[in-house]
């Protein structure tokens, strides 16, 4: 594989030393955007909102990063997903106290390519609170899944006490598939895929999800604290889920990993294949339905900060290009640097 080019998008301190979560789209112009989590020095933090920054010449330059104003007042705010189909892109963000509690999860659209957005709307059903929502994919004609993980409860009050405030633990997580047919204007819920039958284990789920060429949605969670990331699949174009995952030989540490499709059906998967630690930050390619990883390359071994104590190289996120040449995606550094990486794929 030829041609990795790796540039940063902002440094210290924009905004505020906090970068993380970051999520790259191309738009319906050709435009480019990139959204985050920033704002405040932690996360959580009751300072973090969400920002977002364009580039007109395809990640060479960047605009400054914006602050989005969405109507949810003095809450703290997270962003999981930016969703852009038909023309429209639809924000999925969580507002919170500065400590996970009293958690509410939304759906933000905007038909303007990002410029103005449209009143926040509650996530359906129980996936209003507690719920993030993960990349979706679009399957056959029209058809769209949104993956999430929702968690049934919280200790309200945990023994991790951040600048005076109860940092709320979330627990027993369950992880499924919206499923819309009409470009997203409705919603089924579907699945409720558990990573344990202890109801006290905690992990940042983070499902993604791929199609695979017999019709399975393939889903990889995030299992903390078990050195390897988890999968379940649906055999019936994601109606239907297993009730638990199981392990896979992927290594992971207890991070994000994005699966993406290229349009020769072969799958890229990016993550950090370590049991402990994020990093390296690697690329991986099957050419067989995930059965097996013939490609697997490290893009980016170490921070670019160097071998240096963080929490290392993070949430990889971004698309394919239409010709399906050239992945392009971009992850925080050490939760204060937003890096852009372009890899030609042969």
């Amino acid at each position: 594989m030829t041609n990795v080019t790796i540039r940063t998008i902002c440094e210290p301190p924009v905004p505020n030393q906090l970068v993380c979560d970051t999520t790259l789209r191309e738009l319906p112009d050709g435009s480019w955007a990139m959204v985050m989590l920033g704002g405040g020095p932690t996360e959580p933090h009751p300072d973090n909102r969400v920002f977002l920054t364009r580039s007109l010449d395809r990640g060479e330059t960047w605009a400054e990063f914006e602050r989005l104003d969405f109507g949810l007042g003095e809450a703290a705010q997270t962003v999981s997903h930016l969703m852009v189909v038909d023309g429209r892109c639809t924000l999925f963000v969580q507002s919170h106290n500065g400590g996970f509690g009293q958690w509410r999860s939304w759906m933000i659209r905007s038909d303007d390519l990002c410029h103005t957005w449209a009143e926040p709307e509650p996530m359906p059903g129980f996936l209003a609170e507690r719920t993030f929502i993960r990349p979706h994919i679009a399957v056959g004609e029209g058809r769209i899944l949104l993956p999430w993980q929702h968690y049934l409860r919280w200790d309200v009050q945990s023994t991790d006490l951040r600048d005076g405030r109860f940092f709320h633990v979330v627990r027993d997580s369950r992880n499924g598939v919206l499923v819309s047919d009409d470009g997203g204007r409705t919603w089924a819920l579907h699945g409720g895929v558990r990573l344990s039958d202890d109801p006290e284990y905690h992990a940042w789920a983070e499902p993604t999800i791929v199609g695979l060429s017999d019709g399975r949605i393939a889903m990889l969670i995030r299992a903390d604290g078990k050195g390897c990331l988890y999968r379940a699949d649906s055999v019936d174009g994601g109606v239907t889920w297993p009730e638990f995952a199981a392990p896979t030989d992927i290594p992971n540490p207890g991070s994000k990993a994005t699966l993406l499709a290229f349009p020769d059906h072969r799958i890229a998967l990016l993550h950090n294949p370590s049991v402990q630690g994020r990093r390296p930050l690697a690329l991986w390619i099957s050419d067989d339905d995930m059965a097996s990883w013939g490609h697997q390359q490290v893009l980016v071994p170490e921070s670019l900060d160097g071998p240096v104590p963080g929490p290392g190289l993070s949430y990889p996120d971004g698309f394919v290009s239409g010709d399906g040449r050239r992945l392009h995606f971009v992850f925080d550094d050490n939760r204060h640097r937003a890096v852009y990486v372009g890899v030609d794929v042969p």
